[in-house]
């Protein structure tokens, strides 16, 4: 019962890591010029505008679009800032501004 017992459990780590693999390689995917590039939607979006506000502070339009990826991550199930964080790094392969860091937590965060 007990070798039973560890087989499915070890089974279900398996299943649940294949899962998160999937779902990080989704999206590293999409990131860029897929369902989780934000950069083209804000940009048609508010094309002519400076800034955009969100809450009570203003982001430029790069910065607004790492807020929304943020928030789409986590509801993909990235579970936290800083894992988010280095999968944007890995997929722009440069490491974040302060300005973007600050709109990937707050997009990270955020409540839609």
């Amino acid at each position: 019962m007990k070798k039973l017992l560890f087989i499915f459990l070890i089974t279900i780590g398996i299943s649940a890591s294949a899962q998160h693999t999937e779902k990080e390689n989704y999206i590293k995917k999409e990131s860029i010029g897929g369902k989780l590039d934000f950069s083209k939607k804000v940009e048609a979006k508010y094309g002519d505008a400076p800034s955009i506000r969100f809450g009570d502070l203003l982001y430029n339009k790069k910065d607004f679009a790492i807020l929304l990826w943020a928030a789409n991550v986590r509801n993909f199930g990235v579970q936290s800032f800083e894992h988010a964080a280095e999968i944007w790094e890995e997929i722009y392969k440069r490491s974040l501004t302060e300005p973007e860091k600050k709109a990937l937590k707050t997009g990270f965060e955020a409540k839609f």
